[in-house]
């Protein structure tokens, strides 16, 4: 990951500039690993940027629309009624 990949995600997340550099400075001699990125970011307050934590999401069946009713489909011939 480029340092200005990091910064673009850190100022897209709404992350001071002055804390920024301070992240920047405290994983410049060791890596910029997101994991490494997001621990910083979470002693400072913010939100996690760079991981995932799929643990915490709940079932997929929530994400169901059970709001569309069926549709019912049109007959492609002409039906003549009196």
């Amino acid at each position: 990951m480029k340092v200005s990949d990091v910064v673009f995600e850190m100022e897209l997340g709404g992350v001071d500039e002055a804390d920024i550099a301070e992240i920047l400075s405290t994983c410049k001699g060791k890596s910029y690993d997101g994991e490494l990125l997001d621990e910083e970011l979470v002693k400072r307050g913010y939100s996690k940027l760079f991981t995932v934590d799929y643990d915490g999401y709940d079932d997929y069946d929530d994400w169901k629309d059970d709001e569309y009713s069926s549709v019912e489909k049109f007959p492609h011939r002409h039906s003549y009624t009196d």
